[in-house]
């Protein structure tokens, strides 16, 4: 991959909200195990490699959506209500719709400073992941949602919150090629790299 090939993956990256159907555009296995082999390439002092990785079947997608809904419903309407129930039913619709989700967590450490270093590999393993995802097609959402920090959360993955904090749910699928094309040509906004940029002598 040529320099200028490689900027405009990373200029064309974008968050995803709308995913292809899992039926008929097939998220591969291959495909996520590419994802995961980037993320776990990121940088990261003292080779803590502090990322762990919940690849969700649907089984375990199932069980998660009743945590994802009842905590989008709950913000909205009383619990056993008729307008919680409605959008609780909805919210389980749509995280069933997600094609694949995968959970990030790290590793959890008593030193501070550590930590936050921890915590920064984890987000480039992620940007990684993304990048990587993108060059297939593959649109992912980086969520900090409720979800992450819900104990039934902790409690369905089998993981003791006192060890690993959940950072990330990455929802992905593929998108349609035509749209991500015209990401490429699209310019978001940006500050200019004089505006964010300081050379010292």
């Amino acid at each position: 991959m040529q320099t200028s090939q490689l900027l405009a993956l990373i200029q064309a990256r974008r968050t995803c909200y709308q995913f292809r159907s899992q039926e008929t555009h097939v998220l591969t296995d291959l495909e996520i195990k590419k994802c995961l082999e980037a993320a776990i390439w990121a940088p990261n002092h003292k080779l803590t490699q502090p990322w762990r990785f919940w690849v969700l079947g649907k089984n375990k997608q199932q069980t998660l959506a009743v945590v994802y809904a009842d905590n989008r419903a709950s913000k909205k309407a009383d619990c056993g209500s008729s307008a919680y129930q409605s959008l609780y039913t909805k919210a389980v619709e749509k995280f069933m719709a997600i094609p694949q989700i995968i959970l990030v967590g790290q590793i959890l450490t008593q030193d501070e400073f550590t930590a936050k270093e921890d915590y920064a590999a984890c987000a480039c393993a992620i940007q990684n992941f993304q990048l990587m995802a993108w060059q297939q097609s593959i649109g992912v959402q980086w969520s900090t949602g409720p979800i992450l920090t819900d104990v039934r959360s902790y409690e369905v993955l089998d993981i003791e919150s006192e060890k690993i904090t959940l950072i990330a749910a990455l929802y992905m699928g593929k998108v349609d090629t035509e749209n991500r094309m015209n990401q490429l040509s699209q310019n978001p906004k940006r500050k200019s790299i004089d505006e964010v940029t300081v050379y010292l002598d």
